[in-house]
């Protein structure tokens, strides 16, 4: 093996793992910016879904009012690289139970999908707590 092609193999898992560590801090600096501006609200849940596929993606963040089951604050993050960033989208705002069909595109159908099952399995788990206290 020519060491000219090996070296070539480690320079592209060393940016695979560079760029892996910017998505996530990118996430991570959104989740809690979203967190934070709704910190001391009662009732409210944030949650994430993902929609996946071999060449696009998308991650939603949605924060939830529990006692009016709407979404009050959304952001996106849709894209095929590492240079996708977290966006608004204020056409999702509204009633969580039509949210997946206010989206256009099949990977953010997926990730509100997935988002609105995280919600419902934490809804559940804090109301169940609350009533063991």
């Amino acid at each position: 093996m020519d060491t000219g092609f090996a070296l070539l193999l480690i320079a592209a898992l060393v940016l695979s793992v560079v760029f892996s560590l910017l998505q996530q801090r990118t996430y991570s600096r959104a989740t809690k910016r979203l967190g934070t501006s709704f910190i001391g609200v009662k009732d409210h849940f944030l949650v994430s879904g993902r929609g996946k596929h071999f060449l696009r993606g998308a991650i939603v963040l949605l924060v939830i009012d529990a006692s009016t089951t709407r979404i009050v604050a959304a952001e996106a993050m849709v894209g095929s690289t590492v240079l996708a960033r977290f966006k608004p989208r204020p056409e999702l705002i509204g009633d969580l139970d039509t949210a997946t069909l206010r989206t256009k595109e099949k990977m953010m159908t997926a990730a509100v999908d997935y988002a609105t099952k995280q919600y419902w399995v934490t809804y559940k788990r804090n109301v169940a707590a609350a009533a063991r206290k």
